[in-house]
């Protein structure tokens, strides 16, 4: 091991990482609490990203002083992170010392493409496990609750049995006491129904009480796992946002970068042709030869700027188109959600074709395609036709 890779791998970092993982996992949210778990999302990440950084950074690019920094900002977290597992603090109290720690990370160097999105992806499947923990913690709960009811067909049965043995006691009574007089009969009879009714009634009133509540947990069951498919979609499609948001950002500076080289291109073309004309020589001027020379390089330079200002232009549609494509990515389902699910179904379907399959961010299709308006025209018409089919 070289002196820079022991450096990097014993410094005190590492083991204020580890200690954040702990400190991670000994966390308990609500499942229902969503910022809270968005919240827990983004402090995994952050964690995901430093043990990354540990296994796959180059030892030699990262300096003493980053290494240090990190350290500091990391062992704040893991203060933090204690706070929360004691109660004292929210989540949301730990967010800026995780914002600290990605702000000492910008002064290291960057990981490689397929590195940062295998980060990302392995912080997606922790929060993943997070979410499926709290499902199997309801199904837990779910299993108690069929206990329960089993326990309470059980009871039933002994109260029925309890009630059987009543009447047979009725019916003996009324055969041994028949000599007796029908005043007395009559009132035995009138204090064992009582009884029995007040059974019934009570076993029928604790009955319905123990199904409200084990159709309020299904529910919730239900609840859960919807809340949770919806975490994992809105993750996955806020990591695929963001890659078409970074191309976006790229191919803007691209653009920038090839609008002034032109504009001082195009510049120098023009000062060259107005110094030509300005400084005319008779003897020199004379020579066709030098003017067509410097008229050609003139007129190179005005090319030159040119090509790089189309190249400007094809740089600013493809970045509006990437642009336009991450706000679709992050503001779809929220602007379709009050939409039947077959036309949800329909829209979704439409932006996946066209970005995932055709690759048409600009979302210039063939000419003679049916349009999304049209589709959706023609499903409503068919919805239609189907009810009045069901009517008749």
């Amino acid at each position: 091991m070289t002196y820079w890779g022991d450096r990097f791998r014993n410094h005190a970092l590492w083991a204020g990482v580890s200690s954040a993982r702990e400190q991670v996992n000994e966390l308990r949210i609500d499942p229902d609490d969503a910022p809270s778990n968005q919240l827990l999302a983004y402090v995994g990440q952050v964690i995901e990203l430093l043990e990354r950084r540990s296994d796959e950074t180059d030892a030699l690019e990262v300096a003493p002083a980053s290494l240090d920094s990190t350290s500091a900002a990391v062992a704040e977290l893991v203060s933090g992170l204690q706070n929360v597992n004691s109660e004292a603090w929210t989540m949301a109290n730990v967010v800026p010392m995780a914002d600290a720690v990605m702000n000492t990370l910008a002064s290291w160097p960057p990981l490689k493409p397929a590195r940062y999105l295998s980060g990302i992806q392995a912080a997606t499947d922790s929060f993943a496990a997070k979410v499926q923990e709290a499902l199997a913690s309801v199904s837990s709960g779910l299993e108690d609750t069929d206990k329960r009811l089993s326990d309470l067909v059980t009871a039933e049965s002994d109260l029925q049995a309890q009630i059987d043995e009543q009447k047979t006691r009725i019916a003996e009574a009324v055969a041994e006491f028949t000599t007796d007089s029908k005043e007395q009969v009559d009132a035995l009879l009138e204090t064992q129904d009582a009884e029995v009714s007040d059974h019934i009634r009570l076993w029928s009133e604790k009955n319905q009480a123990h199904e409200a509540e084990a159709a309020q947990l299904i529910a919730q069951l239900h609840d859960h796992e919807e809340t949770a498919r919806s975490t994992v979609h809105a993750t996955t499609a806020l990591v695929v946002a963001t890659d078409y948001g970074q191309y976006a950002r790229n191919k803007n500076i691209a653009a920038w970068i090839c609008d002034v080289a032109a504009a001082l291109v195009g510049a120098a073309g023009v000062s060259a042709i107005l110094v030509h004309l300005y400084t005319l020589d008779g003897v020199a001027d004379s020579d066709v030869g030098v003017s067509m020379t410097r008229l050609a390089a003139s007129l190179g330079t005005l090319g030159i700027a040119a090509l790089l200002g189309r190249r400007g232009a094809q740089h600013h549609r493809e970045a509006r188109a990437a642009k336009r494509t991450d706000l679709a990515l992050r503001r779809v389902r929220p602007f379709i959600v009050d939409l039947p699910r077959d036309e949800q179904q329909e829209i979704v379907l439409d932006f996946t074709e066209r970005v995932f399959i055709r690759g048409d961010l600009d979302g210039s299709g063939a000419p003679d395609d049916p349009t999304l308006r049209q589709r959706i025209q023609q499903l409503r018409e068919a919805r239609r036709s189907q009810a009045a089919t069901d009517e008749e």
